[in-house]
């Protein structure tokens, strides 16, 4: 009998300590995300769009686009936690040409540039770029190697064509898209200097 139960007690803790070896641990959904980092490229309303690995901001689309960098279009919304130092700022402090850090909540979605909402975002950098605008326009004519002619759309058709330069970065691209004259085109460029303004992106519209 004591044979027995002392069997008996010999397997119930080799049992125990067998199970306890072997249970699963639970997992750590606390577990810290990576950001992601990169230059805050474009700003909507309650959007930002983020490219890593990028070093400026007024370059060709095309160029990180074909480039593969990641991008990514993050929602910005109230419940958005804005910090630069610590401090709390609001959705107006963002701007174009800042370095971030930048949280995510639940999975981005698969599409290029990728999609999602943003819990946080970290000014790492606070270096702004000058605002840019983006217009339409009939391409007419390459005035130098780094001068074009564009008629603005939704201005008089009597208006006389409007100087631009290129920046580097977009002479590439024009001369890859091969424009012809009349051919519409968007384009985002800097006001000021000796022409209507620095040309840093243009792509075709398809009439």
């Amino acid at each position: 009998m004591k044979k027995q139960t002392l069997f008996s007690l010999t397997f119930l803790i080799l049992f125990i300590m067998a199970t306890g070896c072997t249970a699963e641990q639970p997992e750590n959904d606390t577990e810290e995300m990576i950001p992601i980092s990169g230059l805050i490229y474009e700003i909507d309303e309650s959007k930002i769009l983020v490219v890593s690995e990028i070093e400026d901001v007024n370059i060709p689309r095309q160029l990180w686009f074909e480039g593969g960098k990641r991008a990514v279009y993050f929602a910005v919304d109230e419940d958005t936690v804005i910090e630069l130092d610590g401090e709390q700022l609001g959705q107006d402090k963002l701007a174009r040409g800042q370095k971030v850090d930048v949280w995510h909540e639940g999975f981005l979605a698969e599409s290029y540039p990728e999609q999602g909402k943003a819990i946080t975002i970290s000014i790492v950098e606070n270096t702004e770029t000058e605002e840019c605008r983006t217009d339409s326009g009939r391409y007419m004519n390459r005035v130098a190697e780094d001068q074009i002619g564009i008629k603005i759309s939704g201005v008089p058709e009597e208006l006389p064509t409007r100087i631009f330069t290129l920046k580097d970065e977009a002479k590439i691209v024009l001369d890859q898209m091969e424009l012809q004259p009349e051919d519409t085109i968007m384009f985002r460029y800097l006001p000021g200097g000796e022409t209507e303004g620095l040309i840093f992106d243009l792509h075709r519209i398809n009439n």
